[in-house]
């Protein structure tokens, strides 16, 4: 570990260069915000499970999609260390083993950890505990997941005698290791000192309630926490009064949260990517030439809007065309892609409120766009495999490929962060059109941007700090505050496929200003919704204090 008084950063995903230890823009989000430690050397680790066999891609085959898991060779990737760690739970010892894995950046390098359960002392259902990112059979083995990280992070921090100045608990998951300084402590305040958290999002999944009765199977309960939380065990509510700092991740979703948990006061830090490591090497290329110091100060793409049009226009026009033989050679779609049509692109997570599929709403409208514009939709993302909305999600997007005879349509299955780079690069638009006000702040557009594409959104998350509207991207719909505050999804469809008109007709019939649309994108996003911003907030007001 970097120095002496280091932030322990705890988190369920993070995605660490080549590994496939995350599910979405969360474990992105975390590895992001290490490697912007490394850069600029400020002390931290990072502490998760191992995910020896990653989340879950898709393939289709035969019209039907087939979910592949992602193994990989720990020993291969990953340093062993001579640490093994014995959580004595109530229903018996739990032994983990520890790996480690730097991540490098131009300052420094930071650590990251890796607990694993899959160990000869444990017996089999506790030896694949650690397998997969949130894919878990029962409540019970998702206790005993969170259980392991929380506790098995704080055993480790004192077993390698590092000086943990902060836990930064990124989502509820790690809750348990708050609960074990209350336990040893017997006092709040003297948690709190030691304690940030984090919450990432409004829906139920990141704010575990367990009955105490299966915790106290495992875990003995402090009686103080029984108090904080009286009747079940609530992860979210408890790290509120755990935490000394905790906060959302954009603007709207901090109130948001406070309607969802009254009387919660959280500050909010928006979420931000790593500026450079989600730039397609063509377009890091014109930054090289055009904005020096970029990569180590993304203060400098302000100036992107200074770089010529031409140059600009051939970067993109080269990464379409590698999107777009990639798209034909590797996707299931409808027809041949062409790189002289408009491109929309959305990849995330695939799941019901992210609404991915509201561009398929009006099959009529949208036809009626691609004749006009020879419209092409590249969908590409994963569903957990428990998610059955999600998985209705997909099904209308194969649905689509095989019944639109004017779209084309094409789904991409796998991830990389090779892929992350390409279709954000070789996009026209990006597509963001979550549900409202259930997406936290969203991430894909800001990668987008860092590539010169702009982004059509819905009126959800760090958009709506980020975007003006037909100037640097575009917005649509309603800006709903509480989940049941009603949405009309014909209405909002509608002014989606509104604002997609104007942009094609843009696009087609003034390309130089569409260009200059892409530029801003750059200039207004990069600067401020990056990962070395968020880390100096979180430095000043969260690990500082």
């Amino acid at each position: 570990m970097q120095g002496r008084g280091a932030v322990v950063f705890v988190a369920m995903e993070i995605y660490v260069d080549g590994l496939p230890t995350y599910a979405g823009g969360l474990g992105l989000l975390a590895g992001d915000l290490l490697l912007s430690a490394a850069d600029v050397g400020y002390p931290m680790a990072g502490v998760t499970l191992l995910h020896e066999r990653g989340y879950v891609w898709h393939e289709v085959v035969g019209g039907k999609v087939v979910d592949r898991d992602e193994p990989y060779d720990p020993l291969e990737l990953l340093e062993p260390l001579d640490v093994k760690l014995k959580l004595e739970l109530r229903s018996g010892p739990l032994h983990l083993r520890v790996w480690r894995r730097a991540v490098k950046g131009v300052g420094g390098e930071v650590p990251v950890y890796f607990l694993d359960a899959n160990v000869a002392e444990n017996p089999p259902p506790l030896r694949a505990l650690t397998s997969r990112v949130y894919i878990e059979g029962s409540w019970e083995e998702r206790l005993l997941k969170e259980l392991a990280l929380g506790l098995g992070a704080l055993q480790l921090v004192e077993e390698l005698g590092l000086e943990a100045r902060k836990f930064h608990l990124n989502e509820s998951h790690a809750g348990f290791l708050a609960l074990e300084l209350l336990k040893r402590s017997g006092d709040p305040r003297l948690v709190r000192e030691r304690v940030v958290f984090t919450t990432h999002t409004p829906l139920p999944h990141g704010h575990e309630e367990f009955e105490y009765e299966l915790v106290e199977k495992h875990y003995e309960v402090p009686p103080l926490a029984k108090e904080l939380s009286p009747g079940k065990l609530r992860m979210t509510r408890l790290l509120e009064a755990l935490a000394g700092y905790y906060n959302c991740v954009s603007h709207k979703f901090s109130r948001v949260h406070e309607l969802l948990f009254p009387g919660s006061k959280p500050d909010y830090i928006t979420n931000g990517v790593h500026h450079a490591r989600w730039v397609h090497a063509r377009v890091a290329e014109l930054y090289d030439r055009y904005l020096p110091g970029w990569r180590g100060e993304p203060g400098a793409l302000s100036r992107a809007v200074s770089i010529p049009l031409g140059e600009a226009a051939e970067a993109k026009r080269r990464c379409k065309e590698e999107l777009v033989e990639y798209v034909n050679s590797r996707g299931y779609s409808n027809g041949a892609f062409e790189p002289g049509k408009l491109l929309a692109a959305a990849r995330r997570r695939i799941t019901g409120y992210k609404r991915l599929t509201l561009v398929l709403r009006d099959p009529e409208a949208l036809e009626g766009l691609a004749k006009r514009y020879g419209l092409q939709l590249v969908f590409s993302g994963t569903v957990h495999p428990a998610d059955a909305s999600g998985k209705a999600e997909l099904a209308k997007i194969l649905d689509a490929a095989s019944t639109l005879s004017h779209t084309r349509i094409a789904f991409v299955g796998h991830r990389s962060a090779s892929f992350e780079r390409l279709v954000a690069a070789g996009a026209d638009l990006w597509l963001h059109t979550p549900r409202p006000p259930f997406e936290a702040c969203g991430t894909s557009w800001m990668r987008a941007a860092l590539n010169l594409t702009p982004t059509l959104a819905s009126r959800d998350g760090g958009v709506l700090e980020a975007i003006v509207d037909g100037h640097n991207g575009w917005l649509f719909g309603k800006n709903a505050l509480l989940p049941s505050e009603p949405l009309d999804e014909g209405a909002e469809a509608g002014e989606l496929y509104a604002k997609l008109a104007e942009i094609a007709e843009l696009y087609a019939s003034d390309p130089k200003r569409y260009l200059l649309t892409c530029l801003r994108a750059a200039a207004t996003i990069g600067p401020y919704f990056n990962s070395h911003r968020a880390l100096s907030e979180y430095a000043a007001r969260a690990y500082s204090a």
